[in-house]
Order: C-alpha cells, then structure tokens, then sequence
C-alpha cells in the first residue's frame, strides 16, 4: 500500500502542475487528489473538493453511485405509498414489498460496489493515513435535485420497528474531545476581505473523511 500511496506525487505534477498533498487509492490505483482545504468543523473530520484522475471516470461513478440510487429508491418509495388504499403504512408493512423492488437491490448493489473499492487516503510523504470513513459526492448530482421533487417520503407512523430505532445512548456515544472545536470569535473584517476575492467554481466531487487520529491531517 505504501508503494501505491508514492504516486500521489507523480499524480499530483501530471494534474495540476502543483503538489496536491493528500491522495485516495483504491486497490493500488490512483482515485484522485485533495488538498482537504474545508474548515476543520469537528475532530477526526475533514472535507474538501476532490479531483479526480484523469483515468478514474469509472471507479468515480462507483465512488458516488449510492446516493443516485438511495434517491431513486425514495421516489420509488413514494409512488408505492401513492398506490397503497391506506395511508402512511408502517416501516415493517412497507419493508416485504420494497425489498422485492428493483432500486431495493440497486441502493444494495451500489453499496457493495463502493465498498469493494476499499478507498484509503495518502499523505504527502506516500504513507497510509488510517481512516474510518471515505466518502465522495458528486455535487453536479446534488444541484440536480433542486429542480426535481425531493420531497422525503413520510416515514413518521406508530408502527415503528424498533429494531431499526438507534437508542439515544448510541446517538451521543462519543467522549468530549470529539465536541466540535471552540467557535473562533468572528472577524469584522472577514466580509470586506471576502467581498475582494475572485469567486471560484464550485468543485464538481466533495470527499469527507473520518480520521483514525485526528492529528495525522492537520
């Protein structure tokens, strides 16, 4: 893994020119480049605008193919509540009839395929940042649903499946130290000075990660 992670170097002269300082991996096989350039929000997170490489178009619709597919489940989700007599049927009524569903096995598909990709980060230096989670998102596809109906479907009933709930001590399992950061007092100035910046074009992919140590991306 380490030998894959050296790339990141050569990647990252053939892209832009310049050192980008993080790169993802799957399976030896470059992904991409971040600078995880986005504020630091809470410990062990970070997030930033992701480029891909030039050969990775199809490792990238692995990489973002859930979210399309968890939302043409939703819609599917909706229409089989609109064909339903009765209304807002229970989690447990609906679950027989959505697993028999084809964008049911799609949202399953998806998952697996971006689970086989096994994405690991890369620091500068070509060593393995461990990580709990990688995730990247296609905001092209997130701009998208402005102009469709994402309305959620109503999952609120009395028919709850507990076996489902996640327990408020599982909700908050998490020590101090993971509290986001103390907020920085806020700059008079900072207006002025982003009124002056040339604006720049929203990054077409995201990644967020959750880091093993949180000191190991600074």
């Amino acid at each position: 893994m380490t030998l894959a992670c050296r790339h990141a170097g050569t990647l990252s002269e053939i892209t832009s020119g310049a050192t980008v300082p993080y790169t993802v991996v799957s399976h030896g096989r470059v992904l991409g480049t971040t600078e995880l350039e986005y504020t630091r929000w809470r410990k062990g997170f970070r997030g930033g605008s992701f480029l891909p490489a030039t050969d990775a178009a199809g490792l990238m619709e692995i990489a973002v193919g859930v979210s399309p597919a968890c939302f043409t489940l939703s819609r599917k989700i909706r229409e089989m509540d609109r064909q339903l007599d009765q209304g807002s049927p229970t989690i447990a009524a609906r679950l027989p009839r959505l697993k028999a569903t084809t964008e049911h096995a799609d949202v399953a598909s998806a998952c697996d395929r971006e689970e086989a990709l096994e994405l690991e980060l890369c620091g500068p230096d070509g060593s393995l940042i461990e990580t709990e989670w990688i995730a990247l998102q296609d905001t092209e596809f997130l701009l998208s649903l402005a102009d469709g109906d994402v309305s959620e479907p109503d999952w609120s009933d009395d028919g709850w499946d507990p076996e489902l709930e996640m327990s408020l001590d599982e909700m908050s399992d998490f020590d101090d130290d993971d509290e986001f950061d103390d907020p920085v007092p806020w700059d008079e100035d900072f207006d002025l000075e982003r009124a002056d910046q040339p604006e720049t074009p929203f990054p077409r992919y995201q990644i967020f990660v959750t880091l093993v140590d949180d000191a190991a991306v600074p």
